[in-house]
């Protein structure tokens, strides 16, 4: 389970950005579900406010410790510093594994990799952290990890942990496939959706998982849409390669059923379509699911219906996890004070803090947060109207 990650001299972080997901014993039962971390956290903000780069952040650090021993020995690591400034991005994330608290930390540039570090503990109170790993660019300086394998070779531009796990090392597979069961539809460059809208690979992955369409299915006939049923059907194309495609049925009155095509339904069938098989697959291993911009396409009444897979916890046996972006200030009503991050920019710097981090009057349990957020009261509104006041003040 994610407990928290955060980044310096990161994208448009110049200094500390850091998410905390962790919930103490302060905050209602209905709220924590008695976990020790959010099972959903929502980034509000005004535009270019730094959300999206969060976001990138976890992205990074989760690619680099599952993926980065796939690129060539010489290719760029792809992180940034703050307006590409010549000192290293730091960076960290700390999660449950099995019972066991980690935190990993990561000093990097482009170039190379100057310091990993893991630490362990019993995820109890009173727990002693224990240091169990550290490397200095490709030097081992500290392991009580693993044992032998003096055969291992690191390189400047890969994780130690997707390297270990290269060499089969058995050591490192609960630390690994933490960071094997996110999703996540953010990349280097932003908000990145080609997979939900590669259509022909959706449909061939839901042939090959029946289960992931029969909640996709199910889940698109709960929110309205005049569908009664998906079915993926096959061609052949001129290569003789077997094609799979998607099918949508419609009962029309008089009892007559349709057939329609991808291309022939709405935006927000078509959204549900691709990107749903992501909220089952991280449902069904208690990952963790990263979206910017989940609301996009969608009717504001279908969110908290998503979020409830998340916050309801017979609909999320597994504690999996929900990050997101989003545009809809009612969504903050639902999730409150604990659950929602307000992200600003001051002098092209980004920083961020939770609802209930600020000790103000204006935030209470048993009252909306989205009224405080629009008068102002809280910060991370959108200032257009008040700018374009004083512009023409001016």
């Amino acid at each position: 389970m994610l407990l928290g990650y955060g980044a310096k001299n990161c994208w448009c972080f110049k200094d500390w950005m850091q998410v905390d997901l962790e919930l103490d014993g302060s905050v209602p039962s209905d709220i924590s579900l008695n976990l020790p971390a959010a099972t959903a956290m929502c980034f509000k903000g005004a535009n270019a406010s730094g959300k999206t780069n969060a976001l990138k952040i976890l992205a990074f650090i989760t690619y680099f410790a599952e993926l980065s021993f796939q690129t060539k020995p010489n290719d760029e690591i792809l992180v940034d510093s703050f307006f590409f400034n010549k000192e290293p991005s730091e960076l960290y994330i700390e999660f449950i594994q099995n019972g066991i608290y980690y935190r990993y930390e990561l000093e990097v540039s482009p170039k190379v990799v100057l310091s990993e570090r893991l630490f362990r503990k019993k995820a109890a109170p009173g727990s002693r952290e224990t240091e169990i790993f550290t490397r200095n660019r490709n030097t081992v300086v500290k392991n009580s990890l693993y044992k032998g394998h003096a055969d291992i070779l690191f390189r400047d531009n890969a994780s130690f942990i997707c390297t270990l796990n290269q060499y089969g090392l058995p050591e490192i597979k609960e630390i690994f496939d933490f960071f094997f069961y996110f999703v996540i539809n953010v990349s280097y460059t932003g908000l990145s959706d080609s997979k939900a809208r590669d259509i022909l690979g959706a449909a061939q992955f839901y042939r090959s998982h029946p289960e992931h369409l029969a909640f996709v299915a199910s889940k698109i006939r709960q929110f309205d849409t005049g569908i009664d049923d998906i079915k993926i059907e096959t061609r052949k194309n001129e290569y003789n390669q077997i094609i799979s495609f998607p099918v949508f049925y419609h009962t029309l009155e008089n009892k007559e059923t349709k057939r329609l095509l991808y291309n022939d339904e709405s935006s927000g069938t078509k959204t549900l379509f691709g990107t749903l098989m992501n909220y089952y697959s991280v449902l069904s291993t208690g990952g963790v699911l990263v979206l910017d911009e989940f609301d996009i396409n969608l009717h504001p009444d279908i969110l908290p219906h998503l979020l409830d897979l998340f916050l309801v916890k017979e609909k999320n046996p597994k504690n999996a996890q929900l990050i997101f972006t989003s545009h809809n200030t009612d969504i903050m009503d639902i999730l409150g004070r604990y659950r929602t991050y307000i992200f600003e920019k001051e002098q092209n710097e980004s920083f961020c803090y939770r609802l209930d981090e600020p000790k103000s009057p204006n935030l209470r349990n048993d009252r909306p947060v989205s009224i405080p957020y629009k008068k102002h009261l809280v910060g991370g509104f959108p200032k257009i109207g008040r700018e374009k006041t004083e512009s023409t003040q001016r």
